[in-house]
């Protein structure tokens, strides 16, 4: 049996913000139906989400109930005890939950976002593989993909796909 893979899955700016400052992800709202058929592709293969507190919340706001009913869902997060959809907060050590996670059977596992995590799990080489959609958008602010400083990540060419105007870039990290 394979160890599942931790997939980074989201869009940027072409400046590499995921988001406005305020966390804002309006910009994003004219994407293509290339890339959606791209993103429910995706979706289908994976059964489990991890996110942070933030994107957790930001995701209620933006869809008005919890996206993800469907999939096994993680979020990581010391200040909410807990949610009221099938989401299980955790609070303890989030690369060694990963960790464990990966070695369980099961299909890929989406991070959905949280700079900070997706840097704490890049730096411990629980990160796989990154699917980065670069909208045609210059943001000139907002929060970045990396919370904090890496050293050298090498990455691995997978794909490259256009979907309109958006192109799809895909990267194994290499280990």
């Amino acid at each position: 049996m394979s160890e599942r893979k931790v997939i980074l899955y989201l869009a940027e700016s072409l400046d590499g913000f995921i988001a406005e400052t305020d966390g804002g992800v309006d910009w994003l709202q004219n994407n293509s139906s290339a890339a959606d058929l791209a993103y429910q592709q995706f979706y289908r293969s994976i059964d489990t989400v991890l996110m942070g507190r933030k994107t957790y919340q930001r995701a209620l706001q933006l869809a008005g109930s919890y996206p993800y009913q469907d999939k096994e869902s993680y979020v990581f997060s010391t200040t909410l005890h807990n949610t009221d959809d099938p989401s299980t907060v955790v609070a303890g050590n989030i690369p060694e939950f990963v960790r464990k996670l990966k070695n369980q059977p099961g299909k890929d596992i989406w991070l959905v976002g949280g700079a900070d995590i997706f840097t704490d799990l890049l730096k411990e080489d629980l990160i796989d593989r990154l699917m980065i959609t670069i909208a045609p958008v210059l943001l000139g602010e907002g929060i970045s993909l990396v919370a904090s400083q890496l050293t050298d990540v090498p990455l691995n060419l997978i794909e490259s796909q256009q979907f309109d105007q958006f192109v799809q870039l895909t990267y194994d990290v290499k280990k």
